[in-house]
């Protein structure tokens, strides 16, 4: 396993990770956005529901929906995660 070091920010705290969901297809595959501080600062990412909630675990996470419409799923999807999740689709 890789271990990761978050870098502080220039304020001196950690850096805000967010996984912004924009999808689950049917074959089970979360497409989500990975956020690192700035929204400016992302890219595309595609992983199975597994690897999904292990990685928002492991880099600690904020879990958020693109549309809030889908914010219940999206808590569903995390369930059993140790990521927080925000209930508001919109980026922080």
């Amino acid at each position: 396993m890789v271990e990761v070091q978050h870098a502080p920010s220039q304020s001196g705290r950690r850096v805000k990770l967010q996984a912004v969901v924009t999808g689950v297809t049917d074959r089970g595959i979360v497409q989500f956005d990975f956020v690192y501080g700035d929204p400016d600062l992302s890219v595309e990412l595609v992983l199975p529901v597994a690897a999904f909630r292990e990685f928002c675990g492991e880099n600690r996470c904020l879990v958020t929906a693109a549309d809030p419409a889908e914010s219940a799923a999206v808590l569903r999807l995390v369930a059993g995660s140790s990521a927080p999740v925000r209930t508001v689709g919109a980026l922080a």
